[in-house]
Formats: structure tokens, C-alpha cells, sequence
């Protein structure tokens, strides 16, 4: 009997341990990440930094280390984006020759890497989704409204990257990828699809590698 108390006293000390220390995780700074997205001029960078600030921040609560840039990832990341913009297609598989898939993307970045992954997403350039409905007040000037009139506008880099990594740590698979124990490095990249939905579709590209 002592001995089944001692367990779950510990076993209680080490759940308020990881909550304390998840409280304690605050998202890196990311100078510029509240600017609003321009669709005719994306800031890869910024993009992928404000990325990096959200998914370290998971990590963080779950009591994992930081990943670290890598500006050599984001060259694939980006190629996958774009293409998956150009043909209006969330998908890990691509048509580009040497590139088709996400071991090939990752291989293509000239690091020594024992293991990969890759996350996407697709999000509309304006705030439209994860609302219970809103109104399009102008479509040729890309005027959008909440229901009660409230206007919508675009992402910032900051929004989008929050929006995005919830939506990944929602999703079982995508998920194990951030809270990955065995990456080091990661990297995201951005492309725009303009005959998305609501004046444009953002399609974003991850790739972890340890």
C-alpha cells in the first residue's frame, strides 16, 4: 500500500512538474511577424521564423528542446509550396522531377540527415476560416465581414503561423512531426494560390529533419 501512495505521489509531482514547466514556455519574439501578409511580395524569412516561434513553443510545453533553422531546408519547403499553389493541390506527393516526394525534398538539401518529415497546410489569405460563417461584402475588392459587420482582413505572418501549428497539433500526424524527439532542424516556406477561395489560398510547407 505505501508503496502503490509513493507511486502516485510521484506520479502526481511529475504531472504538476510538466504543468508548471508548460506554463512557463512563452513563444519566441518575432520582429515584423504582426505585419500583414502581402500576397504580391511574401517574406520567406518571416514566415518561417514566426513558424518557428509557434512549433518551438509547442515543443516547449511538451518539454522538448527548440529546433533550429535551417535556411537549406527551406529551399525544398519552398519548391513543394509553390508547386502545390500552382496546381491547387494539398498533397505530400509532387510532380516535380527528383523532388516527387518528401525524402527526395529533404534529400535535395545537401544536408547529412539520418530522418525526415514534412508537414503542409492550406489557408486562406484572409481570416475566413475557424468562424461560424461571414459575409462577402465586396468580391472584386476582396471585402469580407463577420456576421455581424465586423470587418476581416488578412493574415499577419504572426496569425497565420498560430493558426497553421493549431491546426497541425490537432492533427494526429502531423502532430508526432513537431513533437518529433529525434529532429533537430526544421524550416517553412510559403506560396499563394489566387484563385483560391476568399481572394487566395496560402499553402505552407514544413520540413523537419534530424
Amino acid at each position: 500500500m505505501q508503496k502503490a501512495i509513493r507511486l502516485a505521489l510521484g506520479a502526481m509531482m511529475t504531472v504538476a512538474s510538466l504543468s508548471t514547466a508548460a506554463n512557463a514556455c512563452t513563444r519566441a519574439a518575432v520582429p515584423g511577424a504582426e505585419a500583414t501578409i502581402n500576397p504580391a511580395r511574401l517574406d520567406q524569412p518571416l514566415l518561417d521564423a514566426a513558424i518557428a516561434s509557434e512549433v518551438n513553443h509547442q515543443r516547449c510545453r511538451n518539454g522538448l528542446s527548440a529546433l533550429s533553422g535551417a535556411p537549406a531546408l527551406r529551399a525544398p519547403a519552398l519548391d513543394h509550396a509553390r508547386w502545390m499553389a500552382a496546381s491547387g493541390t494539398l498533397s505530400h506527393h509532387s510532380t516535380r522531377p527528383g523532388r516527387a516526394t518528401v525524402k527526395a525534398r529533404i534529400l535535395s538539401s545537401g544536408l547529412r540527415i539520418r530522418r525526415g518529415s514534412e508537414n503542409i497546410a492550406r489557408v486562406a489569405l484572409y481570416k475566413v476560416e475557424g468562424r461560424t460563417g461571414y459575409r462577402i461584402v465586396d468580391a472584386a475588392a476582396c471585402a469580407f465581414a463577420t456576421p455581424a459587420g465586423q470587418p476581416i482582413g488578412r493574415h499577419s505572418y504572426a496569425s497565420v503561423a498560430r493558426y497553421t501549428v493549431g491546426l497541425w497539433m490537432n492533427s494526429p500526424d502531423h502532430r508526432v512531426n513537431i513533437l518529433g524527439r529525434k529532429y533537430k532542424i526544421a524550416a517553412s516556406a510559403v506560396a499563394l494560390d489566387p484563385k483560391g477561395r476568399a481572394c487566395g489560398s496560402l499553402f505552407i510547407a514544413q520540413n523537419f529533419a534530424g
